[in-house]
Order: C-alpha cells, then sequence, then structure tokens
C-alpha cells in the first residue's frame, strides 16, 4: 500500500484549509489520504461517565465523517479514510507520519475541539514529524487560487538535497515555477555576488537536468534569511525549507530561529522537509 498524505482534522476552519491542501496533494501524486482526529478526552480513564464518552466519541467520529464526505465529493476519485485517535492530537499525527508521504495541518486555530493552535500542535508536528511536513496559515488561498511559484530557501548546506529533491519534484507535479532563494543577511559587493551566484548554482546542479520541466529562478538577496522568506511568501505558492535532525538523544527535528519565524509569518503553505542526515 502507498504511503498515505495524512491530514489533522480538529473542527476549525484552519484544519478545513489544510485539508484543502491535502486533498490536493493527495491528488496529483495518487496517494490515499487520512483523515486524523486525536484527543486525549476519548481516552476511557474513568473521568467521564460511559454515557457521555460514547457521545463524545460518536461526535468526533461525525466530524470525521462530515470532512470526509467533503473531500469525496469535490475528489472523489481519491481514496479516503478516517481515524480517530484516543490521544494527544500532536502525538498522534507525527505517529501516523511514521508511514505517511506528508502530514499537513493548520496554523493559529482557534476554537475547534482541541484549538488546533499553531504554537502547540503545529509546532509539534513540524519539528518532529518523520515525513516532510505542511502547515497551512491563516492567510492561505485555496489552492486552486495559488501562486505557481514554489520558493526554497537554500544556504548551501550538504543536508539540503532532500529539501531541494522535495522542491523540484513537487514543481514537477504543479507545473510550477522554482525559485531559489539564498540570502547573505546584509549588504554585498558585486564581486561576493557572482561569488554567492556560482554557489546558488553549485547547489541546484543536476535537478534541472533532471527536472527538464521546470524553470527555476535564482536569487540572492541581502535580506536575513527569515525576512527574505517571509517577504517571498507574499507571492508565492508554497515555502519549502529543510529542517536538520538533532544530533542530541531528544528526537525531532532543529527547526532554528529562521524556520520558527517562517512558520509563524509566512503569508502561504510552508513544507519542512526532514535533512536525511
Amino acid at each position: 500500500m502507498p504511503a498515505s498524505t495524512v491530514v489533522g482534522i480538529d473542527g476549525s476552519a484552519h484544519a478545513w484549509r489544510a485539508l484543502d491542501w491535502a486533498a490536493d496533494y493527495a491528488d496529483r501524486h495518487r496517494l490515499p489520504l487520512l483523515l486524523v482526529h486525536g484527543s486525549r478526552a476519548l481516552l476511557d480513564e474513568g473521568t467521564i461517565p460511559p454515557d457521555a464518552l460514547r457521545r463524545l466519541t460518536a461526535e468526533r467520529q461525525d466530524l470525521l465523517a462530515e470532512a470526509r464526505q467533503y473531500v469525496l465529493k469535490v475528489r472523489p476519485e481519491i481514496d479516503v479514510e478516517t481515524r480517530l485517535v484516543p490521544a494527544d492530537p500532536a502525538r498522534a499525527l507525527v505517529e501516523e507520519s511514521e508511514h505517511a508521504d506528508l502530514v499537513a495541518v493548520g496554523s493559529r486555530g482557534q476554537g475547534g475541539f482541541e484549538g488546533l493552535l499553531f504554537g502547540s500542535v503545529g509546532l509539534h508536528v513540524a519539528a518532529h514529524a518523520r515525513c516532510p511536513a505542511l502547515v497551512v496559515p491563516r492567510p492561505a488561498p485555496y489552492p486552486p487560487g495559488a501562486s505557481t511559484d514554489i520558493v526554497i530557501g537554500i544556504e548551501g548546506m550538504d543536508d539540503e538535497r532532500t529539501s531541494i529533491e522535495w522542491a523540484f519534484r513537487e514543481a514537477a507535479s504543479r507545473g510550477a515555477r522554482i525559485v531559489a532563494l539564498h540570502a547573505v543577511g546584509g549588504e554585498f559587493s558585486p564581486r561576493r555576488r557572482v561569488i554567492e551566484d556560482l554557489e546558488l548554482s553549485e547547489s541546484l546542479a543536476g535537478y534541472q537536468e533532471r527536472y527538464p520541466e521546470v524553470a527555476v529562478d535564482q536569487l540572492v538577496s541581502d535580506r536575513t534569511a527569515a525576512r527574505a522568506l517571509v517577504e517571498a511568501s507574499e507571492s508565492a505558492g508554497l515555502v519549502v525549507v529543510g529542517a536538520r535532525r538533532r544530533r542530541s538523544p531528544l528526537p525531532g527535528m532543529a527547526l532554528g530561529r529562521v524556520n520558527h519565524t517562517v512558520l509563524h509569518h509566512t503569508r502561504c503553505p510552508v513544507v519542512i522537509v526532514p535533512g536525511s542526515g
């Protein structure tokens, strides 16, 4: 069975927007879609009466069923499954990411059953997912209305190969253009610009040959990386950034200041791609 596209469903408007993007991704890549709702309130710990627990479970199942019917109405060709998990929603999504091709969450959600707040569930998933994590912010358009530009932040590190490959593969599936963005964080001389342009070209070497249908623009910016990526998100359809795996015993990604800033201020969806190291 192919890996699935996983999306967190919590009843908020932001989760529904994430569902639109996850369904679009699953459709283009011909993957099944798994709708997940996790809640500690569903744990049978004897803290609530059995009848109340049954009503609560039925309520959450109805939420997932409604989301499934919505997807099948607009994209009937997708194989859509639902999963109700009696666990913390962040933990449930991270566990599902073990066998997923992509996991999607909405950000800055208000309300809903668990209030899918970016600072809690969304950030935890972005930092701990075992596959690329798609974070869809409040201002993001619906997929059909999004820009065809995919911006990828490039520092020139060896462990960026995974995120660059992911961005090119996604651009090929969308018919999108790649904007390869390298920020140097200050003014630079004409000589340094030539050097930075050459280094950016080296980072992209080989990808244009493997994906000849993907147009590529290279951009060297004097902005800081965080500011350059946030500004680029104003006109982009997607921002792609890599995340290094922690070298400490703690599991997950070391998102860093740049990724945190982008996740909190982006105007379009962001994909965090775990490094291969």
